[in-house]
């Protein structure tokens, strides 16, 4: 018995790293990037991974950056508010009577989805923080606030995954065209651009919790990204939850 008992200690020891959570110290930011254009402080590159689960579930491995934002927020506006806005911007509970009263186009958007009407509102997953975190470690997201652009693609065939990036040192990203350029040639070549991610935060006077709703920009540049390229999904994040929406909606949002 004593020495049943010690074998299996000594398999729970070699096996241990197995109970670990799959994603704790993984760092997107550590992997290879190709690099398409530098030009100042703007960064034109992809990365390109194996398509594993890990990638789309919900340890998000380490995210220095991100855990400061987070922490700085609640430093700043107390549990109490912190907690409340980020609740607040999550929820799709709101009654959608209030979209007939509403004629400004963004906040129209906004009731789209807080009312359920339009996406699913979810926790931050691994890659969607990973690719946020990259960029707060540029630029710290409380005190320099800026936005990415972040093109999705997979190769079924391959089994991979690319990740388009580009961003710079102002609040919004810069016009991808190289990327773009990149996109009409790899999708030809078995490639399909799956989502667009980019990131939203506020200021001070709306407590700094990034609106999860695409803005009248935003919504015209997913029709223009479905008619081009087909993409399947856009995704905004604050940091704390994301929203998808799917391809088949994003005619239902007010755009310019």
């Amino acid at each position: 018995m004593i020495k049943f008992i010690s074998i299996i200690i000594l398999a729970w020891i070699l096996l241990g790293c197995n109970t670990s959570i799959p994603n704790e110290g993984n760092r997107l930011e550590d992997e290879k990037k190709v690099v398409l254009k530098l030009e100042a402080q703007e960064e034109f590159f992809y990365w390109e991974l194996k398509d594993e689960d890990s990638l789309w579930d919900f340890d998000l491995g380490e995210v220095s950056g991100l855990i400061e934002y987070r922490d700085t927020l609640k430093v700043k506006l107390g549990n109490q508010i912190y907690q409340s806005a980020i609740k607040r911007e999550s929820t799709q509970n709101l009654e959608i009577s209030l979209i007939a009263k509403e004629d400004n186009g963004d906040r129209i958007n906004a009731l789209l989805v807080h009312t359920g009407t339009i996406g699913k509102i979810r926790e931050i997953n691994y890659l969607e923080s990973q690719i946020l975190d990259y960029q707060i470690n540029r630029y710290p997201l409380f005190s320099h606030p800026t936005e990415f652009h972040g093109f999705i693609t997979r190769n079924e065939r391959e089994k991979m995954i690319r990740i388009y990036f580009a961003a710079g040192d102002k609040e919004w990203p810069p016009k991808p065209s190289i990327i773009i350029k990149e996109l009409e040639e790899e999708l030809a070549n078995g490639w399909s651009l799956i989502g667009h991610l980019h990131n939203h935060f506020c200021k001070k006077d709306k407590d700094y919790i990034g609106i999860l709703a695409p803005s009248l920009a935003d919504a015209q540049y997913y029709k223009m990204l479905k008619e081009k390229f087909n993409l399947e999904k856009a995704l905004i994040t604050n940091g704390f939850h994301t929203v998808e929406i799917e391809s088949r909606d994003f005619s239902k949002f007010e755009s310019h």
